[in-house]
């Protein structure tokens, strides 16, 4: 029933919104402001959003092979609810993606994603002039094999190829990584260095400029986690072996203290007292 609920509502907003989109394609004439909208149905197929006559709405596939590829098709309004969607916005500054009409028709009547891009690239424009010449790390190669997993495994729409080029990597950094500037020729070498390391190690593999994630990614990723788990489980002992060292040091003290009190070489409510009389210790017991 509630799938059967939020189907109908998603087809009610489709159609009231693919006026617009299609009204504000990338043939509107305005390159600083029009949208881009994909499909991928079960069978994995793909489509761009090209018209809408009211009742159904054409779409070119974009798959290379088969009979309708590049070719316009028709679906009902209805059907684009079981399908996977992509809305891409293009601006000026960049662009805002939408992985399903609802962020979008939320960010249509309250601009959260807007404000939330806008935000994020003012502080890319603060941070990223202090991390300019920042080294290039282990740490950074990581990342970046598992962004790459990812986008191989959650592969959207728009995305016909499982392989992906630099500029495409720099791309989902500039989205994600907000310290250096898509501009940056500096930051492109070191994406481009960390990818090479990548195919050195076997982790990418190269064609045409086209890098694709192979299976001793996985391999890679799984050794890392297991050894950053090893590093923080050492720390973790380390902490409680000072932890228990300190307490063990107070306890000798305290019984140091008690038998030389028992033995009368000092005396302690005279040792107390004097603790007492010091104005934090003081302080404290007042406040407690």
């Amino acid at each position: 029933m509630l799938r059967k609920t939020l189907a109908s509502l998603k087809a009610r907003i489709w159609a009231a919104h693919l006026p617009k989109l299609v009204a504000k394609n990338e043939r509107s004439g305005d390159p600083y402001d029009y949208y881009a909208v994909y499909f991928a149905d079960v069978e994995r197929n793909r489509y761009q959003l090209t018209g809408f006559n009211g009742s159904d709405v054409s779409m070119r596939c974009l798959n290379p092979t088969g009979a309708a590829a590049n070719s316009d098709i028709s679906f009902p309004v209805a059907r684009l609810a079981a399908m996977e969607s992509e809305i891409v916005s293009y601006k000026k500054y960049g662009k805002i993606t939408f992985t399903n009409v609802f962020g979008y028709f939320v960010n249509c009547y309250l601009p959260i994603f807007n404000i939330k891009t806008a935000l994020l690239r003012g502080k890319a424009a603060v941070v990223s002039a202090f991390f300019r010449e920042r080294e290039v790390r282990s740490q950074d190669r990581i990342y970046l094999l598992g962004l790459m997993v990812n986008e191989f495994v959650h592969q959207r729409p728009s995305r016909l190829s499982s392989g992906i080029t630099v500029d495409e990597v720099i791309d989902i950094l500039y989205g994600k990584l907000w310290y250096q500037h898509i501009r940056n020729e500096q930051f492109r070498r070191k994406v481009t260095l960390l990818m090479a390391s990548l195919v050195f190690s076997g982790e990418l593999a190269v064609e045409n400029n086209v890098y694709r994630v192979q299976g001793n990614a996985i391999a890679t990723l799984v050794e890392h986690e297991k050894d950053e788990r090893r590093a923080k489980q050492q720390d973790k002992i380390q902490r409680n072996m000072v932890r228990l060292m300190l307490i063990i040091t107070a306890a000798t003290v305290l019984i140091t203290l008690a038998l030389l009190g028992l033995a009368g070489v000092i005396d302690l409510h005279k040792i107390w007292q004097d603790i007492l009389q010091i104005k934090p210790v003081r302080f404290l017991f007042k406040l407690i």
